[in-house]
């Protein structure tokens, strides 16, 4: 299982801009980064959080998009 998401993929994901992606950690409780960016690399989120994160949010309703994590019963 994949441990993190960056950000290009996360704003792919979700079809919004860096600035977005930003204004929602500020705002609305998107988590913060677990590897920060340095240079031309991009941060590292917990594939973890951010899943919480849309299912919590209802992204994943609004977005139409497929969960980060699928549960394995």
């Amino acid at each position: 299982m994949t441990l993190y998401i960056s950000t290009p993929e996360l704003l792919k994901r979700y079809g919004i801009t860096k600035g977005t992606l930003i204004s929602w950690r500020n705002k609305k409780n998107f988590p913060e980064p677990v590897i920060k960016a340095h240079g031309r690399s991009s941060s590292r989120y917990g594939i973890k959080a951010v899943d919480t994160w849309e299912r919590e949010s209802g992204l994943l309703d609004s977005l139409e998009i497929q969960p980060l994590i699928t549960s394995h019963t």
